[in-house]
């Protein structure tokens, strides 16, 4: 375990986009840091849960204007996120290696001109889900409350993913709102398997920094549980694939849907014997591929309202 006191270099992993940011202004790359436009999987991880519940709700083929108000949406939500998570952590991060290079820790941005530009994005944000009527923005509007509070969450509790797992689902409920206009069983099934999953996530993602934040002061279920996170995970996993098979089934989805869900089960499956919970590397690498199981299911609900 080693704490940093001066800030390494961040190591890009984002492939292109951690490229094109890399070629970036230097007075703008700071900003499309605190956005993390260089690690776009969060945007993956906040768009795929609406655009499973548009694909679930809507006829076939989903309206394509609204996926992409919600891949927007997703975009503007997680940078958003990140650059309030970052002023809040900014002296936790400082401390810990994997973070020590954002921004705020190291110093390359001013608490004040962050708190600005977090501001900016609200605003720009906030007006975005009128484009899918008035019930889809007031949900949305509610939603940026456990958004903002969620950072101040790892002070208080070992438990802040309880918090985080509706965050990154939260797009579903917008997405279901903007088609149906109410929350009936199929989408309340849908949303809390999506919340299993993006706890699931999170636990596996608190795991790269658990002893770092059990120095620092950070809470997690990683700094609580340990290796006793592992069985945690598995009936998180075994919930989420439950839940989507219940909503599908309440959905009165196709054949189809149920060889591809049995497919996105074993990429789960793939993740818990891949996942090494003392290695943090390891621990990245099953986080890095959540998208390819919500991607997995996507197909799986269309190929469901197609056959």
């Amino acid at each position: 375990m080693t704490l940093s006191p001066p800030a390494p270099r961040r190591t890009r992993t984002g492939g292109a986009a951690a490229h094109w940011v890399a070629r970036s202004p230097v007075r703008v790359r700071p900003y499309l840091e605190l956005m993390r436009v260089d690690r776009p999987v969060g945007t993956w991880l906040a768009v795929l849960p609406g655009w499973l519940a548009l694909a679930l709700a809507d006829d076939f083929p989903p309206d394509p204007r609204t996926a992409l108000v919600l891949l927007l949406l997703a975009f503007l939500i997680r940078g958003a996120g990140c650059t309030i998570n970052d002023i809040v952590d900014r002296r936790f991060d400082a401390r810990v290696v994997r973070t020590a290079g954002r921004p705020l820790a190291a110093g390359r941005i001013d608490v004040g001109r962050a708190r600005v530009f977090f501001a900016a994005q609200l605003a720009i944000a906030l007006p975005i889900p009128l484009l899918l009527g008035p019930g889809a923005f007031v949900v949305m509007a509610v939603g940026w409350l456990p958004i903002v509070a969620y950072p101040f969450m790892k002070r208080i509790t070992h438990w802040p993913h309880l918090w985080l797992g509706p965050c990154m689902s939260w797009l579903a409920l917008v997405a279901w709102i903007a088609v149906t206009g109410s929350l009936d069983a199929t989408g309340g099934l849908l949303f809390a398997g999506l919340v299993c999953w993006a706890v699931g996530c999170d636990v596996v993602y608190a795991h790269q920094d658990r002893e770092s934040d059990a120095l620092v002061g950070v809470r997690s279920a990683a700094v609580l549980l340990g290796r006793r996170s592992v069985p945690l995970l598995v009936g998180l996993y075994v919930a989420t694939v439950g839940c989507f098979a219940a909503a599908g089934w309440s959905a009165g989805l196709g054949p189809a849907f149920w060889p591809l869900l049995a497919g996105a089960g074993a990429q789960l499956a793939w993740q818990l014997r891949e996942l090494d919970i003392d290695d943090p590397a390891s621990c990245r690498r099953v986080f890095l591929s959540n998208p390819r199981f919500a991607g997995i299911v996507l197909v799986a609900v269309l190929a469901g309202r197609a056959l």
